[in-house]
């Protein structure tokens, strides 16, 4: 129907040959709190401009809402740019996993993208999760002075339940009755 010579059963094997892949678990990651991210925007929009509501849905994209929501930031300027970076760089790292651009590509993207929320959250680890960096972001919107406690209370959790409490049970017992 297009004239152009496309193949549409080419084009049909070549998404049956997408679908059977299985989904990389760190692009489905990217992916999914990307769109997360994108609710929480949403979110402090509303709460950021009088009428919100004039705002269509699905009217602007993710860099769109980036620069509205900078431009509506209540609190320190700095911190407005900081947290669009960190925003914008999301953006690029989902860009550049949706696109499927190379491994070292993506790699950079995430680098940039954790160097950004390093900026908003200092206290972050040392190689975090995509969705350790949206959780530091969300967390960085807040109006909560005790966010960053919070923060780092789950930080400790994660660390008893995944490094401390696996190690403890690798550690032979000693036998008390001996």
């Amino acid at each position: 129907m297009g004239r152009v010579g496309y193949d549409s059963l080419e084009g049909i094997l070549r998404l049956s040959t997408a679908g059977e892949a299985q989904p990389d678990p760190f692009v489905v990651e990217v992916l999914t709190y990307h769109a997360a991210l994108e609710l929480e925007m949403d979110e402090m929009l509303a709460r950021s401009l009088p009428r919100a509501e004039k705002l269509r849905s699905g009217g602007l994209g993710f860099q769109q809402k980036i620069s509205v929501l900078n431009a509506a930031w209540q609190g320190d300027p700095e911190s407005g740019d900081n947290l669009a970076k960190a925003l914008v760089r999301f953006n690029d790292l989902r860009n550049s996993v949706a696109h499927g651009d190379s491994k070292k590509e993506v790699a950079a993207s995430h680098k940039n993208l954790i160097k950004a929320v390093a900026q908003i959250d200092p206290n972050q680890r040392e190689a975090p999760s995509p969705y350790e960096l949206a959780i530091s972001i969300c967390g960085f919107m807040g109006d909560d002075p005790g966010g960053a406690a919070a923060l780092r209370q789950m930080r400790q959790i994660d660390d008893l339940v995944n490094e401390l409490l696996p190690e403890l049970f690798r550690r032979p017992v000693k036998d008390a009755s001996a």
